[in-house]
């Protein structure tokens, strides 16, 4: 696996707007987030109204957070990670055909797991890969594997987004555990200073154990507080995240 560096990141929740307010949230030991409801969700004005008006609450916060004027894209690929995507759009329209025997072919083009990816590119005008993944528990080693995967392929660089909503109550029984609301992104390029290195386990030290493993929120935080060396990826053991004195500083 190549060095990365972390060029920037971008994060959204009410309430929470600033980096200062992030790194804060980032040395406490709350993780968890209110639930945004329709009036919490960013006006993303940057954006054409025609597409814009097709994202939801969790579709306009991943818009915002990849649209920041303070980090611009710039053409890069983009892997999008959730676990359930636009879930909540896909039990309505299951509900919808239920109770009426037919959908909306706008919803529904809306409720695939890269939908909010595709407005994105489309706004931007971008033809560059948009990759969508869905890992379970392990989302934030896939993400991190996919977008290293892709610089030591020849990208300069690649936007990872983090985005999940909550599941409607219905489904609370059949998942294990329930991620807790997110949005935010990391802009990562190649570094040859090996400030952040994705290394198996026992490369350089012994075996770590874990009881779960690491949510995407839990490495957002890794990546905004410098004093942490290393960060274990998952609960089965394998994959390492491990910052450089370079990156501590």
């Amino acid at each position: 696996m190549p060095e990365m560096n972390l060029r920037g990141w971008t994060a959204w929740m009410p309430g929470r707007e600033t980096p200062a307010a992030w790194r804060a949230w980032a040395c406490g030991a709350e993780r968890a987030f209110a639930v945004p409801c329709a009036a919490d969700a960013p006006s993303v004005r940057e954006i054409p109204p025609l597409l814009r008006r097709r994202a939801g609450v969790m579709g306009r916060a991943a818009l915002h957070v990849l649209s920041r004027p303070e980090l611009p894209y710039a053409g890069q690929a983009i892997v999008l990670c959730s676990r359930m995507g636009e879930f909540n759009r896909s039990f309505a329209l299951q509900d919808e055909l239920a109770r009426e025997g037919r959908v909306s072919p706008q919803q529904f083009s809306m409720a695939v797991h890269n939908a909010t990816g595709g407005l994105f590119m489309m706004a931007r005008g971008a033809s560059a890969p948009l990759s969508a993944l869905a890992a379970g528990e392990e989302g934030a080693l896939a993400g991190l594997q996919e977008a290293l995967a892709q610089l030591a392929d020849g990208a300069g660089a690649v936007w990872l987004l983090y985005c999940e909503e909550p599941l409607p109550h219905e489904y609370h029984s059949f998942v294990s555990s329930r991620e807790a609301v997110h949005y935010f992104a990391f802009l990562l390029e190649l570094s040859s200073g090996d400030e952040f290195r994705l290394a198996p386990e026992g490369d350089e030290g012994g075996k770590t154990s874990m009881a779960r493993a690491v949510s995407p929120l839990d490495l957002l935080a890794f990546f905004l507080r410098p004093e942490d060396e290393a960060l274990c990826l998952s609960a089965r053991g394998g994959w390492v995240l491990r910052r450089s004195a370079r990156g501590r500083s």
